[in-house]
């Protein structure tokens, strides 16, 4: 059962190869203008999660498989022998196959946004512009300018902009 477990999620993350191979992008100076390069680490974080999960389902499939054991034929059975260590054997093929994909993804998607952070410290005109500021309306707590340096931060109710329905006191039955 742990070992099919294993499996399920090494293969669901398998279908998601590379995000930093692919969606990150370095800089690009000889271009003008110069593209947009990736200065988050998002996908290169999400990369090394999916090598790390990788290489506990070779470490885990290499246990199950080490501690299976083989049924003994009776003879004419061709499932014969199969137990745990086939489940253990799939866990350490995707496994692998996982950590072989998901390493040097990581890798290249660290340096990519490294580079990107990089060349955008030494040429700040092509950094991307600051978001905006959150919306006052947003806020719950009162704004710092509306109290005074002895009053605690007054806590606005979210009131309904419609009217409340009128509920009668008793249920005519």
């Amino acid at each position: 059962m742990r070992s099919s477990v294993a499996l399920m999620l090494v293969a669901s993350g398998v279908s998601a190869t590379g995000c930093s191979l692919i969606y990150t992008k370095g800089p690009q100076p000889e271009v003008k203008p110069p593209p947009p390069c990736t200065s988050s680490d998002s996908f290169p974080v999400a990369d090394t999660t999916l090598a790390i999960i990788s290489v506990a389902a070779v470490v885990a499939g290499a246990v199950v498989y080490s501690s299976g054991t083989k049924k003994q034929c009776s003879g004419g059975e061709w499932f014969c022998g199969f137990s745990e260590q086939v489940g253990g054997g799939g866990a350490m093929l995707v496994g692998g196959i996982g950590a072989l994909i998901f390493t040097p993804s990581a890798i290249v998607g660290f340096n990519r946004t490294a580079a990107c952070r990089t060349w955008l410290e030494a040429n700040p005109q092509y950094a991307p512009p600051p978001p905006p500021p959150p919306e006052a309306s947003s806020r719950l707590v009162s704004p710092p300018a509306s109290r005074g340096p002895d009053d605690a931060p007054r806590v606005y109710s979210l009131v309904a902009p419609w009217p409340r329905p009128v509920v009668p006191d008793q249920v005519l039955h």
